[in-house]
C-alpha cells in the first residue's frame, strides 16, 4: 500500500503539471493579464522551478502536516476536507445502504422462487443495472423526474430530495452485482444436506431460509462489500459532477479543470488510498467471514 501510494503521488503530481495550462488560467487571474503577471504569480507559487524540485517540497510541507490551501480561493485544504468528505460519507453510505436494502431480499427471492416470474423479472432488472451506464441512467432520471415530472430538484445539497436520485445512480450497478451474488450464492447452499436435515426435521422454511441458509450465503456478499466501497470512489466522480454534489469527487474534477494542484494532488491521493483501504478491508472481512481462508 505504501509502495502504490508514493508512485502515485509522483505520477499524480508529473500528470497535473505536464498537463496544458496552469494555476495561472484557472480562474485566479484575469483572462486578460500580461504574460509577465502570470509568470510573476507562477514564480510566487515555486512553479518555475524543476518538477522535481517542487516534489520534494511539496513531500516536505505533508511531512510536517502542511496540506497546503486551495490556489483558487485560498480555503485551507483541511476546511475543504471537513466540508465535502462528509457530503461524500453521506451520498456514498445512502447508496450502499439502499443497494443492500433492495439486492439482498431481491436475491433471496429470485432464489427461493427459481425460473418463476420473480425470478426472470428480478435478473432482468439487475442485468438493466449492471447494463445501463451511470451517466446515463443520471441523465434519465433528470430528465423524466425533474424536467418531465418536477417531482425532484435535479441538482444541489443536502436536503432528502436532493440525495435521492444521486444515492439511486450511485447504488445501481451495486445493487444488480449484489442481487446476483445473493441468488447465486442462496442457490448453492440451498442444495447442501444440511437444508436437507432442517427440512425433516420439520423446521419452518422461512427460518431454514432465513437463519441458516442466507447466513451462509452471505459470505461472498460481505467479501464483496470492501470492492464496492472502492466500486462507489470512481463512480462518485461522475455522479457528484452531475448532480453538483458538493463531494470529494465533484471538487476533484473541479480543482483538476482549475488546475488546483494542491487540492487536486491531496484529495487524488485520498481516494487512492480509500480504494486501497477497502480492498484491505475486504480481505479481512472475508477472513473473518470464512475462517477457513485464514492464513495462520
Amino acid at each position: 500500500m505504501v509502495l502504490i501510494l508514493a508512485i502515485s503521488s509522483v505520477v499524480i503530481f508529473y500528470a497535473l503539471r505536464s498537463a496544458p495550462g496552469g494555476p495561472s488560467g484557472g480562474g485566479v487571474l484575469s483572462p486578460l493579464s500580461s504574460q509577465e503577471v502570470r509568470q510573476a504569480y507562477e514564480k510566487r507559487l515555486g512553479l518555475d522551478q524543476p518538477i522535481y524540485t517542487q516534489y520534494f517540497i511539496y513531500l516536505g510541507h505533508i511531512a510536517t502536516g502542511d496540506l497546503g490551501t486551495s490556489l483558487v480561493n485560498g480555503t485551507p485544504i483541511t476546511e475543504l476536507l471537513k466540508v465535502h468528505a462528509r457530503n461524500s460519507l453521506i451520498l456514498g453510505l445512502s447508496a450502499l445502504l439502499l443497494s443492500y436494502l433492495i439486492a439482498i431480499p431481491l436475491g433471496v427471492l429470485a432464489a427461493v422462487k427459481r425460473n418463476t416470474w420473480v425470478d426472470q423479472l428480478a435478473m432482468g432488472g439487475a442485468i438493466l443495472g449492471m447494463g445501463i451506464p451511470n451517466f446515463w441512467l443520471a441523465l434519465i432520471l433528470v430528465y423524466f423526474f425533474s424536467l418531465r415530472l418536477g417531482l425532484l430538484p435535479s441538482a444541489g445539497c443536502c436536503d432528502p430530495p436532493q440525495l435521492i436520485m444521486p444515492a439511486l445512480v450511485l447504488a445501481a450497478e451495486g445493487t444488480a452485482v449484489t442481487m446476483r451474488m445473493t441468488r447465486s450464492s442462496m442457490l448453492e447452499h440451498l442444495r447442501d444436506d444440511f437444508v436437507r436435515a432442517l427440512r425433516a426435521k420439520g423446521l419452518p422454511e422461512w427460518q431454514v431460509i432465513i437463519r441458516h441458509v442466507l447466513r451462509n450465503a452471505l459470505i461472498p456478499v460481505i467479501s464483496l462489500t470492501g470492492l464496492r466501497l472502492g466500486w462507489l470512489v470512481g463512480y462518485a466522480l461522475i455522479v457528484e459532477t452531475i448532480f453538483r454534489w458538493p463531494g470529494v469527487g465533484y471538487l476533484l474534477v473541479d480543482s483538476i479543470i482549475r488546475r488546483d494542484y494542491p487540492v487536486a494532488q491531496f484529495f487524488s491521493l485520498l481516494l487512492i488510498l480509500f480504494v486501497l483501504l477497502a480492498n484491505w478491508f475486504a480481505d479481512i472481512a472475508y477472513g473473518l467471514a470464512n475462517p477457513r481462508i485464514r492464513v495462520a
